[in-house]
């Protein structure tokens, strides 16, 4: 039998004992006509219980939020410089949020343990107060339209136009992994469709052989980024919905069916630097899926790596282009006899389907 098994069900037992003792020692008492409860006070019991629970609790959140506090990937170290600001306005919206909680738990809690029934007391049948009323309407209203203000104007800077001089990487979602495209040297994007995808041939992104522009993108596993410099994700999907995000640095777009969705953002610290900040050496930023996308979802994850500009180039040039990988997986493929039949095939599909 598993130890842990065992274990539980000793625990069990023992607290079916101890249960049958203190149920025997009751009936014990209650054959000698003794009431062991005859002298407690219900209403002492439960208002005493209610701000018991109030003060544990505070403690237990304060204590626990401490502890975790350097782990939470969501609330420290952002490492881009918008999520600078996202993080902000979690802050803010938090102070506010644990502020409301702690003071009108506190007057729930307390408010059952004052008033609680004593003998002699009578309930007070205060139905209505214009000033309170005021106060509780007037005070939220006013917060939570400078909350609201703030975040649309931290979210209309972020999803704005992405700068000019961005590098365009394209994501691909499938289930149940991301694949990365970049543009080669003429820094254009072969067209590509879901009508052209044929993995059998490794052309697993649908790139239109009839395209040259695509003849030099690279398709990678991995998502490497240089750091300081504007970087715009194309985010697609070739079955379900996904949602790519990047939790370090704040940035989550869901990828959709059908259409290109897009974030832009600026990396602020590269992976060498945080594996020193936090002493981790074996750290490295990922991709995850935040869309429950089937029964692989919990392992749709892929390696980032942010590094200096000429790292990045250098780890560019070493990756073989799209045309390079495809010919050596159809060695008989050239692409001026090749390209005319496959690519007038792919377009009957794009015109059957109506794209």
């Amino acid at each position: 039998m598993d130890f842990q098994l065992l274990f539980s069900s000793i625990q069990v037992l023992l607290g079916l004992i101890f249960l049958m003792v203190v149920v025997n020692l009751y009936l014990v008492f209650r054959l000698k006509e003794i009431d062991p409860f005859a002298k407690w006070n219900p209403s002492l019991l439960n208002g005493g219980g209610f701000f018991a629970f109030y003060i544990i609790g505070m403690v237990a959140a304060t204590v626990s939020t401490i502890y975790y506090y350097p782990e939470l990937t969501l609330i420290v170290n952002p490492a881009s410089e918008h999520g600078v600001e996202i993080d902000r306005m979690f802050n803010n919206t938090m102070i506010v949020t644990i502020l409301v909680v702690v003071v009108t738990n506190f007057v729930l809690f307390y408010y059952s343990f004052r008033y609680r029934t004593k003998p002699g007391r009578k309930a007070l049948y205060y139905p209505h107060n214009n000033r309170l009323e005021v106060i509780w309407t007037v005070v939220p209203a006013i917060v939570l339209t400078v909350l609201v203000f703030d975040g649309v104007g931290v979210w209309h800077d972020i999803m704005s136009d992405p700068p000019e001089d961005a590098i365009q990487i394209e994501v691909n979602g499938k289930q149940f992994s991301w694949t990365y495209r970049y543009a080669g040297a003429d820094q254009e994007f072969g067209e590509s469709n879901v009508t052209f995808i044929n993995e059998g041939k490794g052309n697993e992104l649908g790139i239109n052989l009839d395209d040259k522009r695509g003849y030099d993108d690279l398709v990678t596993r991995e998502l490497h980024l240089p750091v300081g410099v504007p970087v715009n994700l194309n985010i697609r999907t070739r079955d379900v919905l996904h949602s790519a995000t990047l939790a370090h640095f704040r940035v989550k777009m869901d990828a959709v069916s059908g259409i290109t969705t897009n974030f832009h953002f600026v990396p602020t610290i590269t992976t060498r630097e945080w594996r020193e900040r936090t002493g981790d050496p074996e750290f490295n930023f990922q991709m995850s899926c935040q869309q429950i996308c089937g029964g692989g979802h919990w392992n749709m994850g892929a390696k980032v790596v942010v590094e200096t500009m000429e790292e990045y180039q250098d780890w560019l040039s070493s990756q073989q282009t799209f045309l390079a990988t495809y010919q050596g997986t159809n060695p008989d493929f050239k692409p001026d006899q090749n390209m005319a039949s496959e690519s007038e095939e792919g377009t009957e599909k794009i015109a059957d389907a109506g794209l």
